[in-house]
C-alpha cells in the first residue's frame, strides 16, 4: 500500500505593498471577490497539499482571516503565523524580509513544505510540480527545490520588478543574485544603471520565491537569521531574504537545490496598474475552463 505523504504550503502575506500602494493581498481580482491567494489555494488543494500556513501581520489578522475563509477550498487546513515587527530600528516599519517570514512558521510545520508569495500567480503546473517533488524519492532533508521561470515570463509591463537571477548547472542551482529594477525597455529586458541599460538574457532562469523545503531548513535558517541581525545592527534597509539564505546553504554544502523548470507565465500585483492585468488573466482562464466561475460553493 502506498504511503500517503502530508505536505504543507506557506503563503507569505505580511508585505506592506509599498509599490502597490496598499494591502494587495486583500485586493479582490476574481468575479466573486476572490483574492489572488484563492487561486493559489485552489491549485494547492488540487495538487495534493493538505495544510496551508499564512504568514501575516498581527494587526490585520481579523480582516485577513475573514476574507480568506470565504473561498477556502475543502481539504486544506489553515494556520496563521505572525511575522514579528517588534524590535525594529528607527526608520523601519516593515518586517525583516522573506527569510524572516519563513522562519516565523517554524513551530507550525513538521512535514515537507512549499513556500510562495501571496501576491503572485504561479500557474497550476508550477504548484503541481512543487508538491510532486516534495512527495518524490528525490526529496530528502538536505535536497530542496526551486521552481525556475524563464525571465521573459516574469516581467511587468508597468514598471521594474525584483527577481533572483539564477545560475543553473545540470538542473541544480549554483548561484542566485537578487536583482532589482528589471524592466522592459524598447522591447528588451534589463536593468538601468549609471553606465547605461544592461540587457539580461530573456531565456535565463529566475526565482519567483516558489521553493520546496524540508523542516530541516528551520535550524539553519534560525542560525543565519541570528548572524544577519548581528551583522546589520540597526540598518533600516537590511533584508533577510530566502534566496540569500539558500545561496549560503549551497555554498557551505549544507543543502542542494534542484531547479524544476516550468513553462507557466507569472503575473502578479507589484504595481497598481498590474491589477487590471491580473483580473483580465483570471477572467480569461475562467472562460477557458481552467478555473470555475466560483472557486467554492
Amino acid at each position: 500500500m502506498k504511503r500517503s505523504i502530508q505536505t504543507a504550503i506557506v503563503i507569505m502575506a505580511a508585505g506592506m505593498g509599498s509599490r502597490y500602494g496598499g494591502l494587495k493581498q486583500l485586493d479582490p481580482v476574481g468575479p466573486n471577490g476572490e483574492l489572488l491567494i484563492h487561486y493559489t489555494l485552489y491549485d494547492a488543494a488540487r495538487a495534493g497539499f493538505s495544510r496551508v500556513v499564512f504568514v501575516i501581520r498581527k494587526e490585520f489578522e481579523s480582516e485577513f482571516v475573514d476574507r480568506i475563509v470565504r473561498h477556502m477550498p475543502a481539504g486544506l487546513s489553515a494556520a496563521y503565523a505572525h511575522q514579528d515587527v517588534t524590535d525594529l530600528p528607527e526608520g523601519r516599519k516593515k518586517p525583516w524580509g522573506t527569510g524572516h517570514a519563513v522562519l516565523a512558521t517554524s513551530g507550525l510545520i513538521d512535514v515537507p513544505f512549499g513556500v510562495v508569495n501571496a501576491d503572485d500567480y504561479y500557474g497550476r503546473n508550477a504548484i503541481e510540480s512543487l508538491n510532486s517533488f516534495l512527495v518524490s524519492p528525490d526529496y530528502d532533508e538536505r535536497t530542496f527545490a526551486m521552481i525556475g521561470y524563464r525571465l521573459k515570463n516574469t516581467v511587468s509591463p508597468h514598471g521594474g520588478v525584483t527577481r533572483g537571477v539564477c545560475e543553473v548547472h545540470d538542473g541544480w542551482l549554483r548561484d542566485i543574485t537578487e536583482t532589482s529594477g528589471i524592466e522592459i525597455k524598447d522591447g528588451r529586458i534589463g536593468i538601468d544603471r549609471d553606465d547605461g541599460f544592461i540587457e539580461l538574457d530573456p531565456e535565463s532562469f529566475v526565482s519567483m520565491n516558489i521553493w520546496g523545503f524540508s523542516p530541516n531548513l528551520f535550524e539553519h535558517l534560525g542560525a543565519l537569521y541570528r548572524s544577519f541581525r548581528d551583522s546589520v545592527k540597526d540598518d533600516p534597509k537590511a533584508e533577510f531574504l530566502i534566496p540569500e539564505a539558500v545561496k549560503t546553504l549551497i555554498t557551505e554544502g549544507i543543502a542542494r537545490v534542484k531547479v524544476i523548470t516550468t513553462i507557466d507565465r507569472w503575473f502578479g500585483m507589484t504595481h497598481p496598474e498590474d491589477r487590471e492585468v491580473v483580473t483580465t488573466e483570471i477572467s480569461r482562464m475562467i472562460k477557458a475552463g481552467a478555473y470555475p466561475q466560483k472557486l467554492t460553493e
